[in-house]
Formats: structure tokens, C-alpha cells, sequence
């Protein structure tokens, strides 16, 4: 092989290399470049289509947990009773104001944790409804059904952060027990 044609093909792969990671520079975001978060939220909930003013939306982690969970614990074969939970929030609702009807609500709910034993992060996502909300979604989509296939469903009557949390946390800890009855019989 002729050596100038290996030493301009590692300059050439040196100076792609060196451009890919100057334009990935360019288009990362830092945790010191993000908005200050202001009081009362930190992102826009503002819908597509949606010319309407809309202050900041509030997330979990800007509040204090409006219910009482047990504290983590753990077992002695070494597993726990449940996640730390870092965060939680909805994909289109707020959590201090709720939707705008508190009877018709169909959102998607994310609660991010971090497991104890690994220190891994967990995302545990819920489909939240209202009996009147599933109704607004087939009316709205045009849909004769609906087939709810991503993500466990909770049903509540109305708008209750303190219940749909509850709910969400009631079956978080019950796998986590059967995962641990299930490792250890």
C-alpha cells in the first residue's frame, strides 16, 4: 500500500471526525443554556393550534407528592419495596389547574423514577381517563372504538391528582413485591 494514501485517509477520517463533533457541539443542549425555570412551571402547555395564552405548566418535581407513600426500603434478600420517584407529569395537563372540564380528562401520565438497587432510571407511563373524556376522544378522532395498546389504562370519575397517583403508585409497588415474591419463592 502507498503510505500517502493511508496518511491522507487518516487526515481526511481525523477531520470528519473532528466536524461531526463540532456540528454535534453546535446542537446540544446544556443544562446552563436551558430557560430559568420561573415560579409556577417550567414548560409551555401550550397545544398545537392553540393561539390561547398559557402560563408554565407545573411538573411533579416542582411540588410536594400529594399523597403518602411508604419510604423506600429494603428487604433482606436485597430488593425494595418500591422506586425513588423523581418526577411525574402529564402530557397535556397541568398539574395544579387539571383540564379544563375536570369530568372529560384523556391524557397520557409519566412518573420517572430511579430504581434502588441499580440506581437505573424508570419510566412508568399510564393512559388517565374520565368515562367523559374517553367519550370527548372517539367524538373528536371520529372513532367507533378505541384500542388503548401503549400504556396501562386508569380510570378515575373526574379530574383527583391525589387518586390517579395513588393508583399509579398502588400498582408500582404491587409489581414490585410480585417481581420480588416471584425472585424469591
Amino acid at each position: 500500500m502507498d503510505p500517502v494514501k493511508i496518511i491522507l485517509f487518516v487526515i481526511a477520517f481525523v477531520a470528519l471526525l473532528l466536524l461531526g463533533r463540532m456540528l454535534s457541539r453546535m446542537s446540544e443542549v446544556h443544562v446552563a443554556a436551558l430557560p430559568v425555570p420561573q415560579p409556577g412551571g417550567s414548560a409551555n402547555m401550550a397545544l398545537p393550534g392553540d393561539d390561547r395564552e398559557r402560563s408554565p405548566a407545573v411538573i411533579g418535581s416542582e411540588i410536594a407528592f400529594p399523597i403518602q407513600i411508604p419510604d423506600v426500603k429494603q428487604f433482606e434478600d436485597g430488593t425494595f419495596n418500591r422506586p425513588h420517584i423523581l418526577n411525574y407529569y402529564f402530557a397535556r395537563t397541568d398539574l395544579l389547574r387539571g383540564p379544563e372540564d375536570p369530568e372529560s380528562l384523556f391524557d397520557e401520565l409519566t412518573i420517572e423514577a430511579q430504581d434502588p438497587a441499580h440506581n437505573l432510571p424508570t419510566y412508568y407511563s399510564y393512559t388517565v381517563a374520565t368515562p367523559s373524556g374517553l367519550r370527548h376522544a372517539l367524538d373528536r378522532e371520529k372513532l367507533a372504538s378505541l384500542y388503548l395498546d401503549r400504556a396501562p389504562v386508569i380510570i378515575v370519575p373526574r379530574w383527583d391528582l391525589a387518586l390517579i397517583l395513588q393508583t399509579a403508585m398502588d400498582e408500582i409497588m404491587r409489581v414490585y413485591n410480585v417481581d420480588r415474591e416471584s425472585a424469591h419463592p
